[in-house]
């Protein structure tokens, strides 16, 4: 948005790499939301997740 481009002082053509993220509770119910955003040109992304073995 032109918000986003004057918040980190960007020209009118870069782009905005937008991440949202969701996390919801055992029950499902929304527990966490966030959405940030990044300059294009200085964002990298890494994604690491442990999850519990389950044992039948």
């Amino acid at each position: 948005t032109p918000e986003d481009r004057a918040m980190m002082h960007l020209p009118e053509d870069s782009y905005v790499v937008v991440v949202k993220s969701e996390v919801y509770l055992e029950d499902t119910r929304l527990f966490q939301y966030t959405e940030s955003r990044h300059r294009l040109d200085r964002f990298k992304f890494v994604e690491f997740a442990r999850r519990k073995s389950s044992l039948i």
